[in-house]
């Protein structure tokens, strides 16, 4: 199964819809999407996982990769992850490392709570 990417912008963060699976073949795909978002300007990516079916190591290192490069005030954030899916992420540590909400909704709220917090920060 291929893999597809779709990117939304919204207003402070953007949202990639992956679809498929992201193994050896397409990791580069998904590092390039993330590459673009992060290029436009937003600060928080939140990827909606609904329609991932399987994430290889090749996959799981991009995630880490990305999170390792992105500053403080960037976030990534996993939303509607499956059960398989968050089970892998559990095991391989990269939850601790990776914020996951259970849905959309739950992302934004969370970068709302990292925005205020951000602000309380450079404020005190």
């Amino acid at each position: 199964m291929a893999l597809s990417i779709n990117l939304e912008d919204h207003y402070n963060y953007t949202l990639l819809e992956v679809r498929g699976k992201v193994d050896a073949a397409t990791s580069q795909m998904l590092d390039r999407a993330i590459e673009a978002a992060t290029f436009e300007g937003n600060q928080h990516l939140i990827l909606d996982c609904s329609q991932l079916f399987s994430i290889s190591s090749e996959g799981l290192r991009v995630l880490l990769n990305t999170r390792n490069s992105l500053t403080l005030i960037h976030s990534i954030t996993l939303c509607n992850v499956s059960r398989s899916i968050h089970s892998l992420l559990e095991l391989t540590g990269i939850s601790r490392f990776i914020n996951i909400a259970k849905d959309l909704d739950e992302a934004e709220s969370m970068l709302f709570e990292s925005n205020t917090d951000l602000d309380r920060i450079s404020f005190n």
